[in-house]
C-alpha cells in the first residue's frame, strides 16, 4: 500500500517581503473521501497542535521558512511532510488505512477517541458515535443515545428504564439537551422509557459534566451536545430497521453534486396497530420527524437546516364502544418542536464564525370527560433564540472563542379548565405566562504556559430579565493541563454555571407533564460551583484509555417546596417554593478500550449528594432523592468475525433514597365527629431503595453485503437474569393489622429482535 500522500493546491499569491507571517489550512479525508473530524494535526517550529473541525478542517498561522507537518488518527497511518512556506497554502491530505490496523478501523469507525483528551485541557467529558449507540442492547432492542448516557461515570438514572440524567448530585432539570444547537426539553418517549433521539440520524455525541467551555451555559450539572450527519453523498442511500417496539427510516438524497443534499428520517411506534391484528385496543404511539439540508455555496459558508417534531398521543376517543369504560372522554398530547439554522463561514486567514438560529417549543395537553364533568389543562414553553461564535485556532500561539448567546423563554406553565360537578371541587384557572430573557457574553482562550503546561480560561456573563428584575451572573472558567510525558497527563479545572429556568416537581420520578418555571422576583438563578482533578492515562498497545477523575460541587438558590405541598394541579405553587443549598462531591473512573475487537468500557462512581433547606428536614443537611452511593457498568462489545458482533452490558446501582413513615398517631378530627391518623415521618430521605444489577445480552450478524443491499439482524435479552429493579416504594397492609413497605419492579427477562437495512 501506498504511503500517505496529498495534494498541494495554491490558493493565494504570496506576498511581498520576508519573514511575513504566512496561513496553512487543510481538509483531511480518508481513502473513501470522507472529512475526519478530530485528526490530530502538529506543525514544527513551535510545536502547534489543534484537532481537526468538525468539517475535517484545520488552520495555522507561522512564519516562512522550513515547515515539518504531522498529523494522526487511530487505525490510519501518520502523515509526515516537510516542506518550505513561501506563501498562504491550502492543503487537501488524505490518509490511508493502517494495513495492520484495518479490522479495527471496521470496529470503531471513525470514531471521536476518547484518548484525543490528552492532547487538550477537556475533562469531564465523553464522546460517543452513532455506531457505539447502536451497538449497545437495550430495551426493546430499539437503540437509545440517553440510556448509554447512563452508563457513563458521574451519571446516574431515575426509576428503571426512564431517560432521566442525575449529573454528579444535579436534578433532572439541570442537563442542557442540544439537537443541532437548540434546546429539547421533554427527551422522552413513552413517559421517558425510550429517548426522542432516532439513531439512525447521529454524527457524534458530546457529554460534559465538568470544566465546561465558556459557550455552554443555561444548566448546572451537564451538557449533552447532540449533532446530526451532514454528509454529502453522491447517490440516494436509504437506511431503516424494523423493531418491537418502533420502526425508523432515513432517505439521504442529493440534490446538487457537493453543494446540496437533504436527509429525512421518521420513526414511530406500531404497538396500537399490532395489538388490533390481536383483536386487542392500545390508544397509544408516538413518532418522530427529523429533516436536515445541507448547503455549501461556497468554498468558505456551509450552512445547515435542521428540524425536529415528535409526539406522544394517548387517545382513548378512538376506542370502539364496547372498549370505553362509560361515557368516559380522555386524550392527552404531548409533543416537542425544534429548528436550528447554523451558518460556518471562514471569513480570512485566521477567522471563522458560526451564527446558529434556534427555535425549540415544548407542550402538553389533557383533555378529560365524565358525564357533564371536563377537565382540560395544558402548558407550553417557546424559545426563540441565537448565537454567534468567532474563533481562530492560530491567533499567536493561541486558540480563541468569543461570541454573544440571546434566548427568549416564554413560559405558560398551567391553564386549568373545568365545568360540570368537577368545577366544585378544582375551579378554573390559569397561571400568568412569564417571559425570560437569557442573554451572555463569553470568550475563551487556550495556549500553551509552557513545553508541558497547557491552559484554557473563559469568562461567561450571563443575564436573566424578568418583568421588573434582572439577574447578572459572571460564570469564570479555568482549566489546566500538565504533561507528564506522551501517555500521561494531569488536569485540573473549575467552572462555574448560572440557570434561569428550572422545572418543578413533586413525584419521585419526572414527568414529562412537570412544571417549567422561569426566574421571577422571588425566584433566583440557582448557581454551581464545581472543582474537578484528574488523571488521564492512555497504552496504546492495548488500544486503552483511562481517567481517574475526582470533583466537589456547590449549588446554591436551589428550588424546592414546603413540605406537605401540592404540586398537582396547583397553579399557585410559586408562594409554595423554597430555595436551598446542595453539595456533591466523588470520584469517577473511566477504562476505555477503543480499538481492535474487543471494544467497550468499565465505568465506576463513589459519590455524595445532600440538600440544605431551611423548612425541611429542621435546617439540617439530608441527602438528596438521587443520591446513589456506587453506580458501575460494564460495556463489551466484540468482533467474533465480519459478520458477527457480541454485545453485554452488565449495570449495578444503589437505591434511592425516600423518607419513611415510622407511625401514626391519633387527633380529632376538626368536626368533632370522629378521629384523624396523622403520619410521623422519619428524617428526610433517610432510607435507600434496593440496590440493583442487570444483565443484557446482544448478537448482531450482519449479512454478506450484496452490490446494493445490506441487512443487519440484532437478536438479544434485556435482563438476562430476570431481576426487576424497584420503581418506587408503597405501603400494604400485613395480616396481623401492621404495615409494610414493598418495592414492586418493572421490566423483568425481554427477549427483542431488530432488523436494520441500508441501500
Amino acid at each position: 500500500m501506498k504511503q500517505l500522500y496529498f495534494f498541494t493546491i495554491l490558493i493565494f499569491s504570496s506576498l511581498p517581503g520576508v519573514a511575513q507571517t504566512l496561513e496553512i489550512k487543510g481538509i483531511v479525508k480518508d481513502n473513501e473521501g470522507e472529512r475526519m473530524p478530530q485528526a490530530y494535526v502538529t506543525i514544527m517550529p513551535g510545536k502547534l497542535q489543534v484537532a481537526t473541525e468538525k468539517d475535517g478542517t484545520f488552520s495555522f498561522t507561522t512564519k516562512e521558512g522550513k515547515v515539518r507537518l504531522s498529523i494522526s488518527y487511530t487505525g490510519f497511518q501518520h502523515f509526515y511532510s516537510t516542506f518550505f512556506l513561501q506563501k498562504d497554502t491550502t492543503l487537501i491530505i488524505t490518509l490511508q488505512p493502517s494495513v495492520d490496523q484495518l479490522k479495527e478501523v471496521v470496529v470503531t469507525s471513525k470514531a471521536f477517541l476518547q484518548s484525543d483528551q490528552l492532547h487538550t485541557t477537556r475533562m469531564s467529558s465523553v464522546t460517543l458515535t452513532g455506531k457505539e449507540i447502536n451497538s449497545i442492547p437495550v430495551l426493546g432492542g430499539e437503540a437509545d443515545l440517553l440510556k448509554v448516557i447512563q452508563l457513563l461515570p458521574g451519571t446516574s438514572k431515575g426509576v428503571e428504564g426512564s431517560t432521566d440524567l442525575f449529573v454528579r448530585g444535579g436534578a433532572a432539570d439541570q442537563n442542557l439537551v442540544l439537537l443541532d444547537g437548540a434546546p429539547v426539553y421533554n427527551t422522552g418517549h413513552l413517559l421517558g422509557f425510550l429517548s426522542v433521539f432516532n439513531p439512525d440520524i447521529l454524527d457524534g455525541v458530546e457529554y460534559m459534566s465538568g470544566a465546561f467551555p465558556a459557550e455552554y451555559g443555561g444548566r448546572l450539572s451537564s451538557i449533552l451536545d447532540v449533532r446530526t450527519k451532514s454528509t454529502f453523498p453522491d447517490k440516494t442511500h436509504v437506511q431503516g430497521n424494523i423493531g418491537l417496539l418502533a420502526s425508523r427510516l432515513k432517505i439521504e438524497q442529493p440534490l446538487i453534486k457537493d453543494k446540496l443534499t437533504i436527509w429525512v428520517a421518521g420513526r414511530r411506534t406500531y404497538i396500537d396497530q399490532v395489538m388490533k391484528l390481536a383483536h386487542q385496543e392500545l390508544p397509544y404511539y408516538f413518532y418522530d420527524l427529523n429533516v436536515k439540508v445541507n448547503y455549501h455555496p461556497t468554498a468558505r459558508d456551509q450552512v445547515e437546516l435542521s428540524t425536529y417534531a415528535g409526539e406522544d398521543i394517548l387517545d382513548f376517543n378512538g376506542l370502539s364502544n364496547r372498549r370505553r369504560q362509560g361515557n368516559v372522554v380522555s386524550k392527552s398530547d404531548i409533543g416537542n418542536s425544534t429548528q436550528s439554522l447554523r451558518w460556518r463561514r471562514k471569513l480570512n486567514n485566521e477567522w471563522s464564525s458560526t451564527l446558529t438560529l434556534v427555535r425549540s417549543v415544548f407542550r402538553y395537553s389533557i383533555f378529560n370527560k365524565f358525564e357533564d364533568s371536563q377537565l382540560f389543562v395544558k402548558s407550553n414553553i417557546q424559545d426563540l433564540g441565537g448565537k454567534l461564535v468567532l474563533s481562530s485556532d492560530s491567533l499567536q500561539g493561541l486558540s480563541f472563542k468569543g461570541g454573544i448567546e440571546f434566548t427568549n423563554h416564554a413560559v405558560s406553565p398551567n391553564i386549568i379548565s373545568t365545568s360540570g360537578e368537577l368545577s366544585q371541587l378544582l375551579e378554573s384557572s390559569s397561571t400568568q405566562s412569564q417571559n425570560c430573557i437569557e442573554a451572555s457574553a463569553f470568550v475563551q482562550a487556550d495556549g500553551n504556559a509552557t513545553e508541558r503546561l497547557r491552559w484554557s480560561a473563559g469568562l461567561r456573563m450571563s443575564s436573566g430579565i424578568v418583568s421588573g428584575k434582572t439577574y447578572v451572573n459572571p460564570e469564570p472558567r479555568l482549566a489546566l493541563r500538565y504533561t507528564v510525558n506522551d501517555r500521561t497527563t494531569v488536569k485540573a479545572s473549575y467552572s462555574r454555571m448560572a440557570q434561569y429556568l428550572h422545572r418543578v416537581s413533586s413525584a419521585a420520578v419526572s414527568f414529562p407533564t412537570d412544571i417549567w418555571y422561569p426566574v421571577t422576583k422571588t425566584v433566583q438563578p440557582q448557581t454551581s460551583n464545581q472543582y474537578s482533578v484528574a488523571l488521564q492515562h492512555t497504552i496504546p498497545k492495548s488500544n486503552l484509555y483511562i481517567s481517574v477523575e475526582g470533583y466537589y460541587k456547590h449549588l446554591d438558590k436551589l428550588v424546592g417546596y414546603r413540605e406537605g405541598t401540592n404540586l398537582f394541579l396547583n397553579n399557585n405553587f410559586e408562594s409554595q417554593l423554597i430555595q436551598g443549598e446542595g453539595r456533591a462531591y466523588g470520584t469517577e473512573v473511566l477504562i476505555k478500550k477503543e480499538a481492535g475487537k474487543l471494544t467497550g468500557w468499565i465505568s465506576y462512581t463513589l459519590s455524595w449528594s445532600q440538600r440544605k433547606f431551611n423548612e425541611i428536614n429542621n435546617d439540617n443537611w439530608y441527602f438528596s432523592r438521587y443520591d446513589r452511593r456506587h453506580n458501575g457498568a460494564l460495556v463489551l462489545n466484540y468482533q467474533l468475525n465480519k459478520c458477527i458482533s457480541l454485545s453485554a452490558v452488565w449495570e449495578f446501582i444503589s437505591g434511592s433514597r425516600f423518607t419513611p413513615i415510622i407511625g401514626q398517631y391519633i387527633v380529632p378530627a376538626p368536626s368533632l365527629g370522629g378521629f384523624n391518623l396523622v403520619p410521623v415521618y422519619a428524617q428526610t430521605n433517610s432510607v435507600k431503595l434496593s440496590d440493583t444489577h442487570r444483565l443484557d445480552l446482544g448478537l448482531k450478524y450482519r449479512q454478506k453485503a450484496h452490490k446494493y443491499f445490506q441487512g443487519e439482524w440484532f437478536v438479544g435479552v434485556y435482563n438476562v437474569y430476570n431481576r426487576a429493579a424497584p420503581i418506587g416504594i408503597f405501603i400494604e397492609p400485613k395480616n396481623d393489622g401492621s404495615y409494610q413497605y414493598v418495592q414492586p419492579g418493572l421490566f423483568g427477562l425481554l427477549p427483542f429482535v431488530s432488523y436494520g437495512f441500508k441501500f
